[in-house]
């Protein structure tokens, strides 16, 4: 039975704003009008019944400390779909990891040292063929970059 989880347009309201961004609790008792203890109250309850999460996550400045970003995409044999995201959860340069649909179904960002990208790319392919993994397209993108993106509630 799925669990029911009462939100009111307050929730409804911090939620939108730190899906677009961080925010203080002074910044986003400002957005939702309402007090700094009002919105601490009602994030830490958000956390507890477990329709958010605080996570401090960092994106580095790749060239200043020597590292590339490398974006690999796979379409992946959906049999294989578990093993394979096992697998990339556990290495140690894999930053994030999706799941998808279209014409690729996995898709990762793996950080290696500036120079070492072809090998990154091929530990990666060969020990996917070792595991005897069906892969149909397997595509690396080296030289890219992302920003954060503050969008327009839906």
């Amino acid at each position: 039975m799925p669990i029911i989880i009462d939100l009111d347009e307050l929730d409804k309201k911090i939620m939108s704003h730190i899906c677009r961004g961080i925010y203080s609790y002074n910044e986003l008792a400002k957005l939702c009008d309402v007090g700094r203890s009002t919105i601490y109250r009602r994030v830490e309850r958000l956390e507890t019944i477990g329709v958010i999460s605080k996570r401090i996550m960092a994106i580095p400045n790749f060239t200043y400390l020597d590292l590339t970003a490398i974006n690999i995409s796979m379409d992946v044999n959906q049999l294989d779909m578990d093993r394979v995201i096992e697998f990339l959860k556990r290495q140690p340069t894999v930053k994030f990891l999706w799941r998808s649909y279209g014409s690729y179904n996995t898709m990762v960002i793996t950080v290696c040292k500036k120079g070492a990208e072809g090998k990154c790319i091929s530990k990666i392919r060969e020990t996917l063929e070792e595991m005897e993994v069906n892969i149909q397209k397997f595509e690396a993108a080296v030289s890219f970059t992302w920003e954060k993106v503050d969008l327009a509630p839906y």
